[in-house]
């Protein structure tokens, strides 16, 4: 089941690439492609920070939905690493290190509206657009590990995700562009679970993403 939901994203992902090339062609649909990383932390698992760093990429196209082009519908699929870390150094009064990483990656796609809230017009058009939607997302791996390597018997991630998703972009030009983006899990990612070494929560997915895009 898992391996044939990956096939089926990556035979959207190239579709959407191929709809995105050819925007080009359209005064419509726009299209691109973007990078950059994410800081990501569990909330619910007692570690409090965005301790965890990650890579952030994927493809995008947009429509119009009105006359004034300042109004948009945007679908993105996008690869994801979120999860935790922490990492104390030993103490004075006991020699003991501990050390928390959790890593997840997801396949996502969002829905978003975009709406360009303010526009400069100092060498050309440079636009301020605000970024709103849900984001539905496949878990494609969970490993969890401390000091002494990986940690057994504990739940799984839910295969399946569902969050929000809010952001602002820069565009510098036609072209170009950076975005900061916000989102976490609606529905919990992980049942709690007491009857291991460590206790667990109701967690949920919380994650910054800082990109650059460019559009076709």
């Amino acid at each position: 089941m898992k391996k044939s939901l990956v096939v089926l994203f990556l035979l959207f992902a190239i579709t959407l690439g191929a709809f995105a090339q050819r925007s080009t062609t359209s005064s419509n649909f726009k299209g691109g492609v973007r990078a950059g990383f994410t800081a990501t932390q569990i909330s619910g698992d007692d570690l409090v920070g965005f301790h965890k760093l990650g890579a952030y990429a994927g493809l995008y196209a947009n429509y119009p939905l009105n006359d004034k082009g300042n109004l948009k519908l945007q679908a993105e699929i996008n690869f994801t690493m979120k999860g935790s870390h922490t990492y104390i150094p030993p103490k004075q009064t006991a020699n003991i290190t501990q050390k928390y990483v959790l890593n997840l990656g997801y396949v996502e796609v969002p829905v978003l509206l975009r709406w360009r809230f303010a526009r400069l017009t100092i060498r050309g058009n440079s636009d301020f657009e605000f970024e709103l939607g849900p984001m539905f997302g496949v878990n494609l791996y969970q490993r969890e590990r401390d000091l002494y390597g990986q940690i057994q018997g504990r739940p799984p991630f839910s295969r399946f995700e569902l969050s929000a998703l809010a952001g602002i972009s820069y565009m510098f030009n036609e072209h170009h562009g950076v975005s900061f983006r916000f989102s976490n899990s609606i529905l919990r990612v992980r049942k709690p679970n007491w009857a291991v070494n460590r206790g667990v929560k109701l967690q949920y997915n919380t994650v910054l993403m800082f990109s650059y895009f460019y559009q076709f």
